[in-house]
Order: structure tokens, then C-alpha cells, then sequence
């Protein structure tokens, strides 16, 4: 699990990093994409706490079972009485607004949280260019790094 945190903190850190040594929106936008394929390859091919070495299940009647659990049976067994009759109340009039409302939340969520991002990641790179660092994301890529294997530590340890 540790080294699958280490692996993950590193490609974030050179995800920081790509800005330093890729000019092209282009090839940067092709070099992030080769860093979270990079991830997701580490993440599947990384253990699991029963010693397996692969994320998908050798059963697929298991794997079924264990996505159903995750989501409480979503869709398998009907929820309470009050539930159903709050759904059929609505129509599905209401069901879809509130699902786009969801959406656009959503993605309006998120959108504001990448310009956050690269805002803070900007003025960390400046405090480093300030300092006459000659590769400021680089410098900030280790900052990321060292903040997000702090927390997946942490995490791990307080379970």
C-alpha cells in the first residue's frame, strides 16, 4: 500500500512538474494523460491487503457482489416504503431537473476547484521563483508530492 501512495504522490509531483518542462498546451495535455494512465497502471497492478495483484476480481459473480455492497444494493432490493412513494410522488419531471441540477453542480464544483488549484500551485511556484529557484514547479510538484503522501499516511495510520 505505501508504495502504491509513494508511486501515486511522485506522479502527481511530475504532473506539477509537467509545466516546467513542456511548453506545448498540446504535448502537456498529452503528458498528463500519459502520467494518469501511468497512475492507474500502478494502482491496478499494486496488491491488495488479501495479496492479490490485480484490482478485478478472478470471479465475476464476486466482483458483481462487492460493486453491489459498496452501493448498498442500489437498484437490487427496493428501499423503504417511504422512499418509493416519495419517487413515484415527484414524477419524473422533478427527477430529471433535480439530476441536472446535480450535474451542473457538479461540474461547476469542480471547475472551481481546478481554478483553485492552479492558482495556489501558481503562488507556490512563484515563492519559489522569488527565491531564484530555475524550475519553480518542479520545486512545487515536491511540495504536492510531500503534502499528499502526508495525508494518504496519515489516513492509513488512523484506521
Amino acid at each position: 500500500m505505501r508504495l502504491q501512495v509513494a508511486a501515486g504522490s511522485a506522479l502527481i509531483g511530475a504532473g506539477v512538474a509537467v509545466n516546467d518542462y513542456v511548453q506545448s498546451p498540446v504535448r502537456r495535455a498529452i503528458s498528463y494523460g500519459a502520467l494518469a494512465l501511468s497512475g492507474a497502471t500502478v494502482i491496478a497492478m499494486g496488491q491488495d491487503p488479501t495479496g492479490e495483484r490485480s484490482i478485478i476480481a478472478k470471479d465475476s459473480a464476486t466482483m458483481v457482489d462487492q460493486i453491489r455492497q459498496e452501493i448498498g444494493d442500489l437498484g437490487v432490493t427496493p428501499g423503504p416504503e417511504s422512499d418509493v412513494d416519495a419517487i413515484t410522488e415527484r414524477g419524473p419531471l422533478v427527477t430529471w431537473l433535480l439530476l441536472a441540477v446535480f450535474v451542473v453542480a457538479f461540474f461547476t464544483l469542480a471547475y472551481f476547484s481546478m481554478r483553485m488549484d492552479v492558482a495556489v500551485m501558481r503562488r507556490i511556484a512563484k515563492f519559489f521563483e522569488k527565491r531564484g529557484a530555475s524550475r519553480p514547479f518542479t520545486c512545487t510538484g515536491m511540495v504536492y508530492a510531500a503534502f499528499i503522501y502526508a495525508i494518504c499516511e496519515l489516513e492509513a495510520r488512523t484506521k
